[in-house]
């Protein structure tokens, strides 16, 4: 690797280590989450509208590192009747998941539960532990 690389690496890095300081949540726009072992939860706000039936659904996630810890739903904004609002997701990393950096994956579907998933619109957050 150059020095533009590395410094590239490094910026990029700290930019998500930023922003997982500030404990912002992760959105559909930035799906690659940086874990500490400083700050072992993190956040997924994903748009969502119950009005319409629709939900989001865990659908996969590695069990032996991490655990999903809070679910809500945040109202919107507007008092605008069918107005979307944002379903939160946290979840902590287990001691396991900083013996050594590893990388995971969580998978959620937006689907109506009645309905087959076959229509459900998935999205998928990659999950990247570094031990120091």
């Amino acid at each position: 690797m150059n020095k533009i690389q590395i410094n590239l690496a490094s910026f990029i890095l700290l930019c998500c280590t930023a922003a997982l300081a500030d404990n912002q949540p992760y959105t559909e726009d930035h799906s690659n989450i940086i874990v500490t072992k400083q700050h072992p939860e993190f956040t997924i706000k994903l748009k969502s509208n119950p009005t319409t039936g629709y939900a989001w659904f865990l659908r996969e996630f590695n069990k032996a590192l991490m655990k999903p810890v809070k679910h809500h739903f945040e109202v919107p904004k507007t008092k605008l009747i069918g107005a979307p609002g944002y379903e939160l997701w946290t979840f902590q990393m287990k001691p396991a998941a900083f013996i050594v950096p590893q990388q995971t994956e969580v998978r959620f579907i937006y689907a109506r539960p009645w309905k087959s998933t076959d229509n459900s619109t998935p999205i998928i957050f990659k999950v990247t532990t570094q031990s120091n």
